[in-house]
């Protein structure tokens, strides 16, 4: 009798250590497609940064003594990122006054509930591809419900600064 219940008790510690294992080398989550396209499962793990999509934002410049104009305005950015909601991030800052675009390239970290962006973004002059000003941003990203929205600043070759806010669409 004794023996049976140590085999017993064997072979249930093996199974728990054989399914521990199974949820640890598949992420512990599995996600269905129901037949309607709706993709159900446990939410996105805390720390990943899956910031891709459409923004709207606003900026202002500060008023510097080498930047003595104040400039401020509405901009739409596309934010891609590598696959699995890697580090890299790129795609197109535009101005909705007159459409003009600008290309940036940057990474995203996670900062504990948080993510942290920073890139660089290039306004390239229409006699030549090669960059007439470039422009440094940086900030903080936070979900909120199911957008994700926040501020930073930005720094351009000229020595102008500013802040800039957005929320996604």
């Amino acid at each position: 009798m004794k023996r049976s219940v140590s085999l017993m008790g064997l072979v249930i510690f093996l199974s728990l250590i054989l399914t521990g294992a199974v949820v640890f080398a598949t992420g512990g989550t599995s996600t269905v497609t129901t037949k309607t396209g709706t993709t159900v499962g446990a939410p996105q793990p805390p720390g990943k940064c899956c910031i891709a999509g459409k923004y709207n934002g606003f900026h202002k410049r500060i008023p510097s003594k080498t930047c003595p104009k104040p400039d401020e305005g509405k901009f739409i950015m596309e934010i891609f990122q590598d696959k699995g909601c890697g580090s890299k991030i790129w795609g197109t800052v535009t101005d909705p006054k007159d459409g003009s675009k600008q290309n940036f390239e940057g990474k995203v970290t996670a900062r504990g509930a948080c993510c942290y962006i920073e890139g660089t973004m290039k306004k390239v002059g229409a006699a030549a591809p090669v960059p007439v000003e470039e422009t440094k941003f940086w900030g903080t990203l936070c979900k909120k419900g199911a957008k994700w929205s926040g501020n930073g600043e930005y720094v351009d070759s000229k020595g102008c600064k500013g802040t800039w806010s957005m929320t996604q669409m």
